[in-house]
């Protein structure tokens, strides 16, 4: 509780500009259980525009935890994290579930460049797919399926105008005013067309090809940014494998890896663990070696621990 307390005042003192907000990952419980909460989830992000000097350029959320692609005073991001918070707690006990825990809490990472801000789009986007979830843009929870898609202009809801003020009151849980124009679908929430700023996406990629090749193949960032946030990423075997080709192309450019001398496959080994925390059990594995020489070569004094 106390580190918790000392990271909000800390967040409270940084002034404007962009920022990545990763909440806790909760991991005896679920921040969302149904798809009527996850619409909830949908709709609370909205209400975060309009109640807060906040705006929002991509969001993804999880069964246990959310991020959000924001820019505002420090201040401003704590107030909208602590109302999201609250109103999500209060929906899921009165849906019967357990309330978040007292001290749950995110952290806000400042972005400060150009490229960094590409990094956190994908990292942001990638989380659905690193568990599984689905095909780049297919998941409904979040923004991303709106980058660079044609079919969003056809995906609508009802106009906000169009429903009593009773009737938002319920859905929203809030008597904020809500925007005559924004639309409320009947399975998704709000949608997030009503309220995501896309220019700054639109601005950070050239092209839907270099999205989605820097989506499915940029490995090394998203490890930068979970190192970060403290979340640990986890590639499927296939990754794994295209990590050992791009690195070994990298380090040693036109040389296949059964080719590889003893010194060249320890300081390979080093990189997969140093850069992407592959773990001696996973490169023994890609590498096709035995875990124990692996090992060795990460305490050697020559390549592996002792050397840093």
């Amino acid at each position: 509780m106390k580190k918790y307390i000392k990271e909000r005042k800390r967040y409270q003192d940084w002034g404007k500009g962009y920022y990545h907000l990763s909440s806790d990952g909760w991991h005896n419980g679920k921040l969302f259980h149904t798809p009527a909460q996850f619409a909830y989830g949908m709709i609370l992000m909205g209400l975060l525009t309009l109640r807060f000097k906040v705006v929002i350029y991509d969001f993804a959320l999880m069964d246990n935890h959310i991020h959000i692609l924001l820019s505002g005073t420090g201040a401003e991001c704590v107030r909208a994290f602590d109302y999201y918070r609250m109103k999500l707690s209060a929906r899921l006990v009165k849906n019967g579930c357990p309330p978040l825990p007292e001290d749950y809490g995110f952290k806000l990472t400042p972005i400060t460049d150009k490229e960094q801000m590409r990094i956190a789009f994908m990292y942001v986007d990638r989380n659905p797919l690193e568990r599984g979830l689905c095909l780049p843009g297919g998941y409904p929870w979040g923004a991303a399926w709106m980058h660079c898609s044609q079919m969003t202009e056809y995906w609508h809801g009802q106009a906000a105008g169009t429903i009593s003020v009773r009737d938002l009151i319920r859905m929203t849980g809030s008597r904020t005013p809500i925007p005559a124009t924004w639309e409320f679908h009947p399975k998704l929430g709000l949608l997030p067309s009503s309220y995501i700023n896309n220019t700054l996406f639109n601005r950070m990629f050239p092209s839907p090809k270099d999205y989605q090749t820097r989506l499915v193949k940029d490995y090394e960032a998203f490890v930068k940014v979970g190192r970060m946030i403290n979340e640990q990423i986890e590639f499927s075997r296939n990754e794994m494998l295209d990590i050992v080709s791009q690195l070994a192309q990298e380090m040693f450019p036109g040389k296949r890896r059964s080719a590889l001398s003893n010194d060249e496959k320890g300081r390979l080994c080093v990189a997969l663990e140093d850069r992407f925390g592959f773990s001696s059990a996973h490169i023994a594995d890609v590498l096709t070696m035995s875990e124990y020489v692996v090992k060795q070569f990460l305490a050697s004094k020559d390549y592996g621990i002792k050397k840093r």
